[in-house]
């Protein structure tokens, strides 16, 4: 049994192209021979959720890196003609766009990424749980962030994408910096969300709080992967075409 096709567009008619695509119509209205074009029914439909809470932009390196990311990502799927859409967790402003094909939509997620800036909590709770009621079965979701909420609070709603098989994508950003506290002297540290503020010595810490945010890292890595997802690692400084790579062969890298 084939897949079932609909409709996607025409091209102009070349030789070998089958007859039976020809369309009659365009040829008697404009006398010009073109070719229906079919997509199949089970195309792969992206949406890439960026997490835009304040305390990815702790660190500038952290928030260009994921912008970075997802508007790299946006325009491979771009080149393959899918249809990408975009849901912003927390920032100035929502932004939602629901999946499109073509280059009026790839052009709105680039503007929407340009004019957004970190702010407030993403609750990637809430976030999750609203594009999983949007999701296709077998559809791509990516998600970027840094994940810096309670982790049991969000990772239950992929539940719901892994029952529909969603390739799902877990893009967590981290900055060496903070996570092994390589600061020279004693510093205050606040959290742009909230919360009280912290004074400590960093020569004092810089193992215990290496060790936290490994167990931190590992917890989110193994929430994603009992929901058959991906779960991939980077550094605010890495080079983009190698987390590129990484991303496209399916690899998690590491930690440190």
């Amino acid at each position: 049994m084939g897949q079932a096709v609909e409709f996607a567009d025409y091209k102009p008619y070349t030789p070998g192209d089958s007859l039976r695509d020809l369309d009659w119509r365009v040829l008697g209205r404009r006398d010009r021979l073109v070719v229906r074009r079919y997509r199949a029914e089970t195309e792969m439909r992206a949406t890439l959720v960026l997490d835009a809470s304040a305390d990815l932009g702790s660190t500038g390196e952290k928030w260009d890196a994921s912008v970075a990311i997802v508007a790299t990502i946006a325009y491979l799927l771009f080149l393959e003609n899918e249809p990408i859409g975009l849901h912003v967790a927390a920032g100035e402003g929502t932004t939602v766009l629901r999946p499109r094909r073509g280059r009026a939509q790839l052009a709105r997620i680039f503007a929407a990424l340009a004019a957004l800036r970190p702010a407030g909590r993403a609750d990637l709770a809430a976030t999750l749980a609203a594009v999983g009621a949007r999701a296709h079965d077998r559809s791509l979701l990516v998600l970027v962030g840094d994940f810096m909420e309670p982790i049991p609070h969000w990772v239950a709603a992929l539940d719901a994408l892994a029952r529909r098989r969603v390739d799902l994508r877990a893009i967590q950003l981290y900055d060496r910096r903070e996570f092994e506290l390589d600061f020279p002297q004693p510093l205050k540290l606040y959290s742009p969300e909230g919360g009280a503020d912290e004074t400590l010595d960093p020569a004092a810490m810089r193992d215990s709080v290496r060790e936290e945010a490994e167990r931190f890292v590992s917890e989110v890595r193994e929430g994603v992967r009992a929901r058959r997802g991906v779960h991939q690692l980077v550094e605010s400084r890495a080079d983009l075409v190698a987390v590129i790579g990484e991303f496209l062969r399916g690899r998690e890298g590491r930690f440190g």
